[in-house]
């Protein structure tokens, strides 16, 4: 085999096929985010109050509240929202088999990178930089909790009293958890399965400005959510829906009002 061979292999070993494999994570990212037609679907209203409260109900649940007299109070928004999943054929068992499972880390992908502007120039972001921000902050606190109490139990289960085990259980949590925006390689991480798996859960939040066409909340694998929204309004109802799907009640201190 001539030098000029083995250069040409060992450039196709070291550059070619590495570049390839990320290409090949990237081009598989929207097949990961996209609703497959035969996917189960269920059919959620959401409404948030005046207050800031969401209220969360089927269509048929709705219905029979309207017959009974309710009104939604004056200035309360309602949103439409669709949950699917694929791993049972029960949306609500996926998004409860998703969140609720044991992770060693988890990842809070926020959105594209121009959700940056937000801090610095909001008039430039496309949607409501306040609204994302709220999506953000209550699925990072939601997800975060999760964690916690599984790690609170863990440290019960190793003879911590009860302060210990809530300090072993933030500490655990916190260095679990990362943030990241939907750049290149967050992209080909999702599309290689490196994010979204049995160990490392990914919440993906995609608005207007990822270009975002439904309202959905899709569990499209093990350890994937992603939570899609025509408006910014939309994924914090959407984030809403999971914790009224996960019957989930903040502790007492650090109760959402």
């Amino acid at each position: 085999m001539s030098r000029r061979t083995l250069l040409a292999l060992l450039v196709a070993v070291l550059i070619v096929v590495p570049a390839g494999y990320l290409l090949y994570g990237y081009s598989h990212y929207s097949d990961v985010v996209s609703v497959p037609k035969n996917a189960s679907t269920a059919t959620y209203i959401v409404i948030k109050l005046p207050d800031g409260n969401f209220l969360s109900m089927t269509p048929k649940e709705y219905a029979n509240l309207t017959l009974q007299g309710f009104k939604p109070p004056a200035g309360s928004k309602g949103y439409l929202i669709n949950v699917t999943g694929t791993l049972t054929g029960i949306p609500a068992v996926d998004v409860n088999l998703t969140m609720l499972a044991p992770y060693k880390r988890f990842t809070i992908v926020v959105g594209s990178p121009s959700v940056k502007v937000c801090a610095s120039n909001p008039q430039e972001f496309v949607g409501s930089c306040s609204e994302r921000s709220a999506a953000v902050t209550e699925i990072s606190a939601l997800t975060s909790t999760l964690f916690k109490r599984y790690y609170y139990w863990q440290g019960i289960k190793q003879g911590m009293d009860n302060a210990s085990a809530k300090q072993y259980a933030y500490e655990q949590t916190m260095k679990r958890y990362d943030v990241r925006y939907l750049s290149f390689m967050t992209k080909t991480d999702i599309g290689l399965g490196r994010l979204g798996n049995r160990d490392h859960l990914v919440v993906i939040l995609l608005g207007p400005a990822e270009g975002a066409t439904r309202n959905v909340i899709f569990v499209p694998r093990r350890g994937t959510i992603v939570l899609e929204g025509r408006s910014d309004s939309v994924l914090r109802a959407e984030v809403a829906l999971i914790e009224h799907i996960l019957n989930f009640k903040w502790p007492q201190e650090t109760a959402k009002k």
